[in-house]
């Protein structure tokens, strides 16, 4: 029953293809791929996300702050100003590295944080383990708030009421202007760069992964509707909820799906596929309803044909998801850990483990 019950709870969800092209043709080579992903990405930021700025801006860094002896002398740790300009303004966010001094070229986690950079969080762990962190306070970025798009990012480009981006295309196109300075980084392994968020920056930090090819690791932790969840026979948090209290975060066109799931041209398999055949983590909390970590796990299922027909293997999982179960050996991973909406040690040390037992 292991792998036949994770078929046919898929196929109760009548999701829609991603290994056909939009004129019928089926999508059997990585050429054929490229060119769905292409319509994928037009499809997600269409009817989703909003379209995000692919050029019109220019971007420079200046360090704000260095620490040499951070965490009792065990890293370095420095804070950079991300400033950021374009013909109708600038704007400007700060971001904190943190690197291990005893790891040459270390992988690097970019952790899109509800937190200040005041809060040292769980930034000395990752670095004990080896990784390095890039971490920013999502409301830096720009405050998760309907103001109009008047602060932040979304100030610097024109937009309307139908398919400009929402908050998370803006926090997802903010993470990407921080992956621009750590790709000139020669202390760090620019390679092997994992976008990490939970929650609300879990959406944000999937989509930035989909969007951009440099992150070698996309992480969502429970990221749910809008995130790593189907649509589809979701439990939970659904549209017309995301629309009725975060409207702001998705565009116009996003409304029209409320209590319509089952005839959206996409759903959230379209944005995880992105990230083939790059690595994929999907994370859950049994008792996350809202979020449905079932729904997250059939994500990781469905994207699954994309990275085999693409050479590799994907979510490695003979049975339905129980508490407690990891699942480390594919291109995609997932666990399901005990309890509620979190993403604490218990997560942070399942997804240093993948890495470290993927070396991505």
């Amino acid at each position: 029953m292991g792998k036949e019950a994770i078929t046919k709870e898929l196929e109760k969800r009548r999701i829609p293809e991603l290994l056909r092209l939009s004129d019928n043709t089926p999508v059997d080579t990585p050429q054929l791929w490229e060119t769905r992903r292409k319509e994928i990405r037009d499809i997600l930021q269409k009817e989703c996300y909003g379209y995000i700025p692919e050029s019109g801006w220019e971007t420079e860094w200046e360090t704000v702050s260095e620490e040499e002896n951070a965490f009792g002398g065990k890293a370095r740790m420095r804070t950079v100003d991300v400033r950021i300009r374009s013909g109708r303004g600038y704007v400007s966010y700060p971001f904190q590295l943190t690197v291990p001094k005893n790891i040459e070229k270390p992988l690097v986690f970019l952790y899109l944080s509800f937190f200040p950079l005041s809060s040292a969080e769980i930034v000395e762990e990752i670095t004990d383990n080896g990784f390095a962190v890039a971490r920013v306070s999502y409301q830096d970025i720009a405050p998760d708030q309907n103001d109009g798009f008047q602060n932040g990012p979304g100030s610097l480009f024109p937009g309307n009421a139908y398919d400009s981006w929402g908050k998370l295309g803006v926090w997802a196109w903010g993470l990407s202007r921080i992956m621009d300075y750590l790709v000139q980084e020669e202390t760090l392994d620019a390679g092997r760069v994992a976008v990490v968020g939970h929650s609300r920056l879990g959406k944000a930090a999937l989509l930035c992964g989909a969007m951009d090819d440099r992150f070698s690791l996309v992480i969502a932790c429970e990221s749910g509707a809008g995130g790593a969840a189907l649509f589809r026979g979701k439990e939970g948090e659904n549209v017309a909820d995301l629309c009725r209290n975060f409207p702001y975060w998705f565009c116009g066109n996003f409304k029209k799906w409320q209590y319509r799931e089952e005839e959206l041209p996409l759903d959230q398999h379209f944005t995880a596929a992105l990230a083939a055949p790059r690595h994929l983590y999907l994370a859950g909390a049994v008792d996350d309803e809202w979020a449905d970590p079932l729904s997250e796990f059939l994500t990781g299922q469905a994207v699954t044909p994309v990275y085999e027909m693409l050479g590799q293997q994907g979510l490695a999982a003979d049975r339905l998801p129980s508490t407690g179960d990891v699942f480390h050996e594919g291109r995609v991973g997932f666990h399901l850990r005990p309890g509620t909406h979190y993403m604490g040690r218990d997560d942070w040390k399942l997804f240093m483990e993948y890495r470290k037992k993927q070396g991505v």
